[in-house]
């Protein structure tokens, strides 16, 4: 017979999907419509009838890649394929991204009907306060930016007046924005 303290324990941690929360986070910034006319194809493999979107393009969306030496191959393959569901899914005006270490690396700007080449580059240090500088100096004003790392760094910099999504491979705190764990 289990105690009271054993049946918590057994209780397993409750799961949040990432990509649930990155999808949400960007459709926030999004005006549109929203139909039943016809089903979101995309969630009905999991016994959800949600309605399509429809109406206005999404504004310019900012994915800052981290490339430092922390970060490997494999969760830049997976930060590649995220940015690219969410230009399909979302059809931003611009997806602006920039790849980072302690210093922001390279930069691509890419538009609706443009094909994603995501790239590494970089592979020093940590500091995401130059992505917010680089993203001024570009002109940029984008609805959303989206930080693909792993959040081992102290050097955040200001923050900016467009929300900001942690996607983190790692530690799990920032001093503003929202954090999601990635978990593969």
């Amino acid at each position: 017979m289990l105690s009271a303290g054993d049946a918590v324990g057994a209780v397993p941690e409750p799961m949040v999907d990432w990509r649930d929360v990155l999808q949400r986070f960007l459709q926030k910034a999004k005006t549109d419509s929203r139909t039943y006319a016809r089903f979101n194809r995309r969630f009905l493999p999991q016994g959800l009838y949600l309605p399509t979107v429809s109406g206005e393009r999404m504004g310019d969306i900012v994915f800052a890649v981290d490339c430092s030496g922390s970060i490997d191959d494999r969760q830049v393959s997976q930060f590649a394929a995220e940015i690219r569901v969410v230009k399909e899914d979302l059809i931003p005006s611009a997806i602006h991204v920039v790849y980072f270490d302690s210093e922001v690396t390279h930069t691509d700007s890419y538009g609706p009907d443009d094909t994603l080449d995501i790239k590494p580059h970089g592979g020093g240090g940590t500091d995401f306060a130059p992505v917010f500088t680089k993203i001024e100096e570009m002109g940029i004003e984008p609805v959303a930016i989206v930080f693909l790392t792993d959040l081992y760094c102290s050097s955040f910099g200001t923050m900016p007046d467009a929300p900001v999504l942690w996607v983190t491979t790692g530690a799990t705190e920032a001093p503003f924005g929202e954090i999601v764990k990635m978990e593969a």
